[in-house]
């Protein structure tokens, strides 16, 4: 069984978006062998740090935390849209979308991963237009993971009405991962399963997870 690890590291000091309400992450030893006895850690992150998912109360006033979403859909048979192709600021129309491999979980492989450690990583990253979101939607998907740090334009943070693909999806129950890491270890001629499991935080508008694919 081949396994695919798309999860970042948490760790101190990762990037995170610059925001005023983003909280810097830290993981600090708490007690060591020598002190206590054992090792622990003092880990201090936002919801939306590093590989997370995306609950509708993230912009929807009432609507579901991250665990009331629908277990279910989070693993199973995922179809992999290369869109390796797109280079920095593409906006992603319906036509660029395979339309036979849009399923009820889809993953958007961009590559952007490997700008990382690259200021263009919150600058330049491809986005879907909200037509290409509609156009997922009305196929049925229900859960779509990506390797960008967002869906929607890094300008839509400043602007009143933000982030319009992610409020699409999440009215029409449409489940989001984002920050995947390691997509180009992907084989385009294989099949894959995916499991996206968020941490069970009551009541929150998000969580980091872990993200595997299985090789079928």
């Amino acid at each position: 069984m081949s396994i695919i690890d798309l999860t970042m590291d948490i760790a101190s000091g990762m990037k995170t978006c610059k925001t005023a309400w983003h909280s810097d992450v830290k993981v600090e030893v708490m007690g060591s062998i020598q002190e206590v006895g054992r090792n622990t850690r003092r880990i201090v992150l936002g919801s939306h740090s590093g590989t997370h998912m995306d609950a509708p109360l993230h912009f929807m006033e009432g609507g579901i935390g991250i665990d009331q979403l629908n277990l279910e859909a989070m693993c199973g048979d995922v179809n992999i849209l290369d869109l390796s192709y797109c280079g920095p600021r593409t906006v992603v129309t319906p036509d660029m979308l395979d339309e036979n491999l849009l399923s009820e979980r889809i993953l958007l492989k961009y590559g952007w991963y490997t700008m990382w450690e690259t200021a263009e990583y919150y600058e330049g990253f491809p986005i879907l237009s909200i037509e290409a979101a509609q156009k997922i939607v009305h196929a049925g998907v229900k859960f779509i993971a990506m390797d960008t740090p967002s869906p929607d334009s890094a300008r839509a943070i400043q602007e009143k009405d933000d982030s319009p693909v992610h409020k699409y999806f999440f009215k029409h129950n449409v489940i989001i991962v984002e920050y995947l890491t390691n997509t180009d270890a992907i084989n385009r001629h294989k099949q894959y399963e995916i499991f996206a499991l968020p941490l069970k935080v009551a009541g929150s508008d998000g969580a980091p997870c872990r993200v595997i694919l299985r090789e079928k």
